[in-house]
């Protein structure tokens, strides 16, 4: 990938979060996510609907080699099951379909031809069709807070050369530390487990999981001092449970171990 020609693509993304360093300062969880906002709709319901056979969501686009968000929504698509082809692009190509197709990566193209746009509609989305995770307004909640600022960072800081400073995210310990407060959240909002909802995962529980695979991998042992030891084996817990799902621990084992721009922490 050619870093000076993917950098301004990808700033096509964050038109919503181009004060992401401010508001993270001045609002905390509720700063805009990068790359793309998204606001889940629908009515609050939890969904237990039997499938027959597998349903089709379309196709599903997103950026080859960054370890981002089209990670959660392909893991919710494997836990249920659904039917979905992935195309991966580079740069160039989403340069020609910005704002032509979608203004957002990802984006979905159902199976009678039209767009869907927005990440946390595209995950209650699949959630929906899979029928296996549980869909309700607490799940909505959490996937707003995983898909926000400060705790989505970890996307950019993984995998961009500047660890998203180009994007107004904050310089790294600054951020970790608030990205931690958020990472205690999540292990009051899980309570004793095994998932946030329960006995059985909610599909926002798969961007949960993303955040925590990110974080890890930027500095497990620095985030761990953050949240304390007690607090991180809870995390732990469930970060194993989920991604030994039926599903979930097939997508792990064959998604790609190489992820970033060059000069990021992901090819460090």
């Amino acid at each position: 990938m050619a870093t000076a020609r993917a950098m301004p693509l990808i700033a096509g993304l964050c038109t919503r979060s181009r004060t992401i360093g401010a508001q993270l300062r001045g609002q905390g969880q509720s700063a805009g996510a990068l790359f793309a906002g998204a606001k889940a709709v629908g009515k609050n319901r939890r969904v237990t609907v039997s499938m027959m056979a597998a349903a089709d969501a379309g196709k599903l686009t997103y950026f080859a080699g960054l370890k981002s968000r089209g990670e959660p929504t392909q893991l919710i698509a494997a836990y249920g099951g659904v039917k979905m082809e992935v195309e991966l692009i580079d740069f160039e190509e989403w340069g020609k379909r910005k704002g032509v197709i979608a203004e957002f990566l990802p984006y979905i193209t159902n199976p009678d031809g039209t767009i869907m746009v927005e990440t946390t509609v595209i995950c209650k989305h699949l959630a929906t069709l899979g029928g296996k995770f549980v869909v309700d307004a607490k799940q909505e909640e959490l996937c707003e807070i995983a898909n926000g600022a400060p705790i989505q960072l970890a996307d950019p800081v993984y995998n961009l050369p500047d660890q998203g400073e180009s994007f107004g995210v904050p310089p790294i310990e600054e951020w970790k530390t608030a990205a931690a407060e958020v990472l205690k959240d999540y292990v009051t909002k899980l309570g004793d487990g095994p998932f946030f909802a329960g006995e059985t995962p909610g599909y926002a529980e798969a961007f949960v999981f993303h955040n925590l695979d990110n974080c890890f991998a930027i500095d497990k042992a620095g985030f761990t001092e953050l949240v304390g030891a007690e607090g991180m084996a809870k995390l732990e817990a469930f970060y194993d449970k989920f991604a030994a799902l039926d599903g979930v621990k097939d997508y792990l084992a064959k998604r790609p171990t190489t992820w970033g721009l060059p000069g990021s922490i992901a090819q460090s």
